[in-house]
């Protein structure tokens, strides 16, 4: 069964007044509209092994200024990782999902999302970190204001699962198997 946006928005969005915020975020007809809070370039290459994965380094994007006293990134073709604003936490029997927003796919971009399994938080301790997601840029450029909604997480119950205890829990960026 598909969640609605009240339940999505109540459950599995968090935020702390440091490192995440519900401030941007909105409800949508189906599941709550995240915001890009920073954008990332991949630096280096991932390895993949049989009993865990070592993510490459990300080099943080300057914002610069776009017009209209606003402030974004012209981002060209390529692949880039992007931080949402907004903190998740998935419940027993929660799984997500994040979708580009279809004004993001009708400029020639998309948001690349893996399962968010149930049981998944991006809270470390009293630290609250943002999810990231994988961005393409298929056009030329496009230009994406800091803030904006990108992405749509839609959640579904699922039936009784083991908890997701894998090595990105809290929100890391590193594999807590590299500690």
């Amino acid at each position: 069964m598909l969640k609605s946006a009240n339940y999505i928005y109540e459950n599995n969005i968090i935020a702390d007044e440091t490192n995440t915020t519900k401030q941007h975020c909105k409800k949508a007809q189906v599941g709550v509209d995240c915001t890009l809070k920073e954008v990332y370039k991949i630096k280096g290459f991932g390895r993949i092994y049989s009993d865990k994965s070592v993510i490459p380094d990300y080099t943080l994007v300057d914002k610069i200024s776009i017009g209209c006293d606003k402030t974004g990134w012209i981002l060209d073709q390529g692949t880039y990782i992007v931080k949402l604003n907004e903190g998740v936490q998935f419940g027993p029997n929660d799984t997500g999902w994040f979708y580009q927003r279809s004004s993001l796919n009708r400029s020639g971009a998309e948001i690349i999302s893996s399962v968010w399994d149930p049981g998944f938080t991006t809270q470390f301790g009293d630290k609250i970190e943002a999810p990231t997601l994988r961005l393409n840029v298929h056009a030329d450029k496009i230009i994406i204001e800091e803030n904006a909604r990108i992405a749509q997480l839609v959640v579904f119950e699922n039936e009784d699962t083991t908890q997701y205890d894998g090595q990105f829990q809290g929100g890391r960026t590193k594999s807590k198997l590299e500690d």
